[in-house]
């Protein structure tokens, strides 16, 4: 797919494809893809607003993390994103190499992208910030670990990279189980364990939300698990044999993560391995969901939109992250009115505003046949 370097001034392409190509074949993965941005740069769908509401409150925790124990659904967002990454990497490099591309040039490629990934989402998060800050708890940096280590195992068989997938949790567990540190009351207690001692201990200080710089070791097994769903997928394994794959696989994985819960809690902030496993079998349920849909039924129509946005995922996430405060303050210019007189829904309202011209955005880049790319 042509496209534009963030490292760069965006330019239009000369004489580019028609916005179709290269979304034939993987039309699924860009729509699982793109639905996943579009939750990203939601920012809840503006239910945030309604928590107390005996009504919506309920759904409206639905699109906020956990608190620490436990998971609700705006904690899947960022292991569908990173298994998704993992997914396109067996197809994006097997293009590569049947092109002529050597294994050295493609580990140049790579380490350039993380670098990349880190760097802009250093910006994003220093120009939210006010100031320069080492953030590597976002999701471009925490990204920029696991992308690397699963392009090391990517030409391993699939039973290596499961032994290698399941050892980064194992060796994740044993720190957090078996670090001797004095006076941490247990290996999973909030804002005491190895993972907030380790942070204290190189950077100084610990993260707002409980959130952890370690959790790029066990993320990065749902990546590798991506590749091993993403070379299944492009095998030529039949399509109900595929399904078949994924639906066990996933509820599986859901089987597994619980059955290890009451040892290692399901905890997004640390990322457990109960956590990364159990987060893996929603993600290859809602691949299947996909995959059924637009693959097995033809039924596509409606995940234009999410293609759409998935076609600049990594644009419209530092798009939302460095100017999305910007668009919420402008929104309330326009619709001040209608916030002070319907308070929630009008907050709502400017919430789904600036959703809006985020796609619509996408949409311009679309029709312009314009894609960034690290």
């Amino acid at each position: 797919m042509p496209g534009v370097s963030l490292a760069q001034p965006a330019a239009k392409p000369s004489q580019p494809p028609p916005p179709e190509a290269g979304y034939q074949r993987l039309y699924y993965l860009d729509a699982f893809r793109g639905f996943t941005m579009v939750c990203m740069i939601s920012a809840g769908f503006g239910l945030g607003f309604f928590s107390s509401d005996p009504f919506w409150g309920p759904l409206a925790r639905q699109f906020e993390h956990e608190p620490w124990e436990g998971m609700r659904f705006w904690d899947l967002i960022q292991p569908f994103f990173m298994f998704i990454v993992g997914a396109a990497m067996p197809i994006a490099f097997a293009r590569r190499w049947a092109a002529g591309e050597a294994y050295p040039e493609s580990l140049r490629r790579v380490v350039r992208r993380c670098v990349l990934l880190l760097f802009w989402g250093l910006v994003a998060r220093s120009i939210q910030a006010g100031e320069p800050t080492l953030d590597l708890i976002n999701v471009l940096a925490q990204l920029s670990f696991t992308y690397f280590v699963a392009f090391l195992v990517l030409r391993k068989s699939c039973r290596v990279q499961a032994s290698i997938a399941f050892g980064l949790l194992v060796a994740h567990w044993a720190l957090y189980q078996f670090a001797p540190l004095a006076g941490l009351p247990g290996p999973w207690t909030r804002d005491a364990n190895f993972g907030s001692w380790l942070d204290q201990f190189l950077l100084g200080k610990n993260w707002n939300g409980s959130y952890a710089t370690i959790n790029c070791l066990s993320s990065a097994a749902n990546t590798i698990f991506g590749v091993m769903a993403g070379a299944l997928l492009v095998s030529q394994t039949p399509p109900a044999r595929k399904m078949q794959i994924l639906l066990r696989t996933g509820f599986g994985a859901l089987l597994l993560g619980l059955a290890l819960s009451p040892a290692v809690p399901i905890i997004k902030k640390i990322w457990t391995p109960s956590f990364a496993i159990y987060s893996t079998g929603f993600t290859l349920l809602a691949l299947l969901l996909f995959y059924w849909l637009t693959e097995v039924l033809g039924f596509r129509r409606w995940a234009k939109v999410f293609v759409v946005v998935g076609a600049n995922s990594i644009f419209i996430y530092l798009f939302h992250e460095i100017l999305g405060r910007w668009l919420t303050e402008t929104g309330l210019v326009f619709l001040r009115v209608a916030v002070e007189a319907w308070g929630p829904w009008g907050q709502a309202l400017n919430a789904w505003a600036v959703i809006a011209a985020q796609i619509w955005l996408c949409w311009w880049l679309w029709r312009k046949r314009i894609f960034f790319k690290l």
